[in-house]
């Protein structure tokens, strides 16, 4: 029996890399740029696996598994609007696809657009309604949302007086203001007993 770490060992990457390197070769129309990237990205090779994997788009175009690792690779460079570009696109075409789903509401929050991740997690959420990970991951930028309401219309209660939007945020939005509305009476009740 062979060693059990042998995936651990660079030479065996370094070998995957000159066969898909062959494959490609052979084949410039084949998917093996997107497990050829993967075995660069491994060997810590990160700027080659990005050129593999923008050179492999330019031919098959409508690989979401290239566009998904190459924004995963461009946000960890830093190129987070390349990054949401790819990611946009991969959940506009196919709003399934959970890493796409992910590092999108992770950007979108670092922007400070959590209403985005909100409603591109509950999307998400439609697909797999019984994956509890994914549940866990809507609920967070529902909470996160629902938080941030509650401290909107508690420094600036003309907002709760605003045009409420449609679909699940305007539910989200009643329901935020019949709770401030309760919370106000509740204090001014104690107000009243107490003066």
């Amino acid at each position: 029996m062979g060693d059990p770490d042998w995936k651990y060992d660079n030479k065996y990457w370094e070998r995957l890399v000159g066969v898909y390197k062959e494959q490609l070769r052979g084949n410039p129309k084949s998917y093996a740029y997107v497990p050829l990237a993967d075995a660069l990205t491994y060997l810590g090779r990160i700027e080659e696996a990005i050129e593999v994997l923008t050179w492999g788009l330019t031919n098959l175009p409508d690989s979401r598994a290239a566009k998904v690792m190459l924004a995963q690779l461009l946000y960890d460079i830093g190129d987070v609007a390349g990054a949401k570009l790819l990611l946009e696109d991969v959940t506009g075409r196919w709003p399934d696809v959970t890493e796409a789903v992910s590092l999108l509401c992770r950007i979108y929050e670092t922007e400070g657009d959590g209403e985005s991740a909100m409603i591109k997690s509950a999307a998400l959420l439609d697909y797999y309604p019984d994956s509890d990970p994914i549940r866990k991951l809507a609920d967070y930028y529902k909470s996160k949302i629902a938080r941030a309401g509650v401290d909107a219309l508690a420094h600036n209660p003309a907002k709760g007086e605003a045009a409420r939007p449609e679909g699940k945020e305007g539910k989200i939005m009643e329901t935020l203001e019949r709770m401030l509305a309760g919370i106000k009476a509740v204090k001014s009740e104690k107000e009243g007993a107490d003066g």
